[in-house]
């Protein structure tokens, strides 16, 4: 967690990846939203989601962070490590911690909104053990991607409404 490159995307309001072990072990990946929370990462989520099925049988996860652009413009850290789930009423706190991390405290007083954010009871707390990271951001083939222009944009998809 000490690496600059993992501390720049921890920083970054980025969603991430949290990987997870089925019961048959296959591999449960959902994107997630996090906060910092001293020398944890902490996500919120369901008390009743597969994510905290999983944990109970398993701790260990991996957790990943990116930042992906148009061409080579890529980095990202791969976490592993094992996951505390924590729950109310100390969950409340962290809990809100990364809510407030992605939602403006004004819209959170929306019923709609409200609803949907009281379905997350659980804190997960990751504490990662080791780190795999990249960052192509400064090769020479980023720079020469960039100055030919060829790279393709990425799209995202559009909210639905």
């Amino acid at each position: 967690m000490a690496d600059a490159l993992v501390r720049e995307l921890l920083d970054a309001p980025l969603v991430a990846v949290l990987a997870t072990f089925d019961l048959d072990r296959g591999i449960h990946a959902v994107p997630v939203w996090f906060a910092c929370d001293d020398d944890h990462v902490v996500l919120a989520t369901g008390s009743r989601s597969r994510k905290v099925r999983n944990l109970e049988r398993s701790s260990g996860a991996t957790l990943v962070l990116h930042d992906s652009r148009p061409g080579f413009e890529v980095c990202g850290a791969s976490l592993s490590g094992r996951v505390e789930i924590v729950r109310q009423p100390e969950a409340r706190a962290l809990v809100d911690r990364v809510h407030r991390r992605y939602v403006e405290e004004t819209a959170e007083a929306d019923p709609e909104v409200a609803g949907f954010l009281d379905s997350d009871d659980v804190a997960l707390r990751f504490r990662s053990e080791s780190a795999l990271t990249w960052d192509e951001r400064g090769s020479a083939a980023s720079a020469r991607l960039r100055a030919l222009g060829g790279a393709k944009a990425l799209v995202p998809t559009s909210p639905r409404g």
